[in-house]
Order: structure tokens, then sequence, then C-alpha cells
């Protein structure tokens, strides 16, 4: 209503009506004594209204002290961001799928790279001329012409059966007859054997099919 004043009761507030204040206050020819009592009702109600207020705060304020309190985390990451340990398994998954895509990336680049490299060719050379045996002229042509191929390619030509065998398939004729026999025997692999051991072999086909003046006596041993 218009014009009332703030009263608390038990913690809620009321207002008092001016005009009932009025009536209490002021009846046209009051007598003194009555208004006298009506102050100290109206002083009463005063104190006691202010009372209760204080009451009120007071249980309030009490009130407040009792309610336990928030738990805060001991963390302070993990109070300020809450949506951490909501999004970090996303994250990590996508961070996982980049990896693996950098990964076969990586392995394809690698991969086109070494197909494009060229592969390391030795320049072709002239294969030795075949020798029979019976132009001992033509035996160190022939050896030499073996030396060379195997210098131009020792990637295949590592080992003195490599050469030897390699050399083989160029003898013919009388030497080619002298061969056949350690051929039947190739898989000995014996570092003494001749077809395992280069300079035997060629110090061989020298004293057998070689000249005699620039060898030595001819041995025609054909021992194997």
């Amino acid at each position: 209503m218009e014009g009332a004043a703030p009263s608390r009761r038990g913690g809620v507030k009321f207002r008092r009506s001016r005009s009932f204040s009025g009536l209490l206050g002021g009846y046209p020819g009051m007598s003194e004594g009555a208004r006298e009592r009506q102050g100290e009702v109206e002083d009463e109600e005063g104190e006691e209204s202010v009372e209760e207020e204080d009451s009120g705060e007071t249980e309030v304020e009490d009130d407040l002290a009792k309610a336990p309190e928030v738990p805060q985390s001991s963390n302070p990451a993990l109070s300020s961001q809450p949506l951490v340990s909501q999004t970090e398994p996303s994250l990590l998954k996508m961070m996982d799928h980049m990896t693996r895509l950098m990964r076969q990336l990586t392995q394809a680049v690698a991969t086109r790279d070494n197909s494009k490299a060229p592969a390391f060719k030795t320049p072709s050379m002239k294969a030795p001329d075949s020798f029979d045996g019976t132009q001992a002229h033509k035996l160190r042509g022939f050896i030499q012409s073996c030396q060379l191929i195997f210098h131009n390619d020792p990637a295949n030509f590592f080992s003195d059966r490599k050469k030897v065998l390699y050399s083989t398939s160029f003898l013919t004729g009388r030497a080619g007859k002298w061969i056949e026999p350690y051929l039947s025997n190739i898989s000995n692999e014996d570092p003494s054997y001749l077809l395992n051991n280069w300079p035997l072999f060629e110090s061989q086909l020298f004293i057998l099919f070689g000249d005699p003046k620039k060898s030595g006596k001819l041995n025609k041993s054909w021992t194997i």
C-alpha cells in the first residue's frame, strides 16, 4: 500500500499502513493519556521489529556458515579446464591418425625415389672368344679378356668360383673335353678344387694349352 513503512518479523518484511498508524496516533479529541499509551505501544513494537530483524539476519548468517564448502580440485589445470578430459580422447585419436598418414607418405616418397634411381650398369664389353686349345698363342688373349670382364663387373665376379665357371663356358674342343670331368663334380666346394680356385685354373690352362716356349715344359697330365 502507498506510504507503508517496512517492518520485519521472522525474517519476513511487513509494511504497516500509514492509515492504521494514523488511526492510532491521532483521533481528533483523543485524550493526552491515550496518546501517551499509544506512543509506548508504538515504541515497543518498533523495538520488537528491530530485534526480530536482527534475529533473522543472524539466522541467515548462521545457515551460511554451516553450509558445506564446495570441494575444490587439487589440480588447478583440471578445475580451470573441465572440458579437457572430454576432448582428450578425440585429440589423441586424431594425432594417431595423422602420424600414420605421415608415415605412409614418407614410405611412398622413399619408394618413388628408389624406383627412379637408375641402377648402376657396367659398360658392356665384348665376350671373350672361345678357346679350343689348338692355338696356344690365343690362350693369353683369352685369359686377358676374361680378366677384363671380371675387373669391369666385380659385383658379379666376386669369387674365384664365379670367375672359373664363367671362363669354362667359352672352352671348346680339346679344352672343353678337359674341363668336363671337373664340371661333373661342380657341387664340390673345396677351396682347393680347380673350379673354386682361379689361379689354379689359369695355371693349368697354360700348362696344358699354352705356348711351351713361354710356359715351360708342357704337362699333358689331365689329372683331376
